[in-house]
C-alpha cells in the first residue's frame, strides 16, 4: 500500500479543483496562487502576474479557498457578476 502525505493530498486537490491557495511563510510573508505543480520539496504557485516557487521547508500554514464567490477560483461566475453591474449601473 502506497503512503500518501496530508500535504500531497492538500496540493493535489488544490491542483485539480483549480483553486487558489494561501500560503504563510516563516517569515510572516503571505503568497497566494493557484498551484501549478508541486513535488516533495517545492510548490509552485502563479497567480496573474508572476509564478513564485516556494519552498515547502519555509512553509507555516497553507490555506485552500474554499469561498462560492471567490473571483480567482470561479473567473466566469466574477465575469458575469461585474457585467451584470456595469448593465446595472
Amino acid at each position: 500500500m502506497a503512503f500518501v502525505s496530508i500535504q500531497e493530498s492538500f496540493f493535489s486537490a488544490a491542483l485539480q479543483g483549480g483553486k487558489h491557495v494561501t500560503v504563510y511563510l516563516l517569515n510572516g510573508a503571505k503568497v497566494t496562487g493557484k498551484v501549478r505543480c508541486f513535488d516533495k520539496y517545492s510548490v509552485l504557485l502563479e497567480n496573474k502576474a508572476t509564478e513564485q516557487l516556494v519552498f515547502k521547508h519555509s512553509i507555516s500554514s497553507a490555506f485552500l479557498c474554499r469561498d462560492k464567490a471567490c473571483p480567482e477560483c470561479f473567473p466566469a461566475k466574477a465575469a458575469r457578476n461585474n457585467q451584470q453591474a456595469v448593465l446595472a449601473g
